[in-house]
C-alpha cells in the first residue's frame, strides 16, 4: 500500500488538508482567522481530507481509486476558488498566510496519483490481456 508512489502523494494530500484544520487562514492587527471558524471552509475541508484518506485504503479498487482523485482535485479547485473570492472582498489590512494556496496544491497532487493509479490500472489490463490469449 505505501510502496507505490500514488500513495505517497495521497499522503501528501491528506497532510496538507489535515494542516488546514490547525492552520490560520488570515489575520490583521487585531483578529485572526482560522479555517475551522468559517463554515465553508471547514466542509471543505473535512469532505477533501477525507476523501483523499479513504482513497488511500481503495488500492485494490483502483478505478473507484481514479475517480475519487479526480473528484477530489475539482472539490479542492472549487475550495480554492472559495479562498480567492474571500482574498478578494478581504477588508484593507488583512494578509492571508501562506497556507491559502495549500488546496491548489492538494489538487495537483491528487491529479498526480490519480495519472500514476491510472498508469498502475494499464498495466494490469495488460497482463491480464496477456495471460488471456494464452
Amino acid at each position: 500500500m505505501i510502496q507505490r508512489i500514488q500513495t505517497l502523494f495521497l499522503l501528501a494530500t491528506t497532510i496538507l488538508l489535515g494542516s488546514l484544520f490547525f492552520s490560520t487562514m488570515a489575520y490583521t492587527s487585531t483578529e485572526i482567522v482560522k479555517y475551522i471558524e468559517i463554515m465553508p471552509c471547514l466542509i471543505f475541508t473535512i469532505i477533501s481530507a477525507s476523501i483523499a484518506l479513504m482513497s488511500i485504503f481503495l488500492y485494490k479498487i483502483r478505478i473507484l481509486q481514479i475517480r475519487l482523485s479526480i473528484l477530489n482535485s475539482i472539490i479542492l479547485l472549487a475550495y480554492q476558488a472559495w479562498l480567492l473570492y474571500y482574498f478578494f472582498s478581504r477588508p484593507e489590512g488583512t494578509v492571508f498566510s501562506i497556507t491559502a494556496v495549500f488546496p491548489v496544491i492538494a489538487a495537483i497532487l491528487s491529479f498526480t496519483a490519480m495519472r500514476y493509479i491510472a498508469r498502475d490500472e494499464a498495466m494490469v489490463m495488460s497482463a491480464n490481456r496477456l495471460r488471456k490469449t494464452k
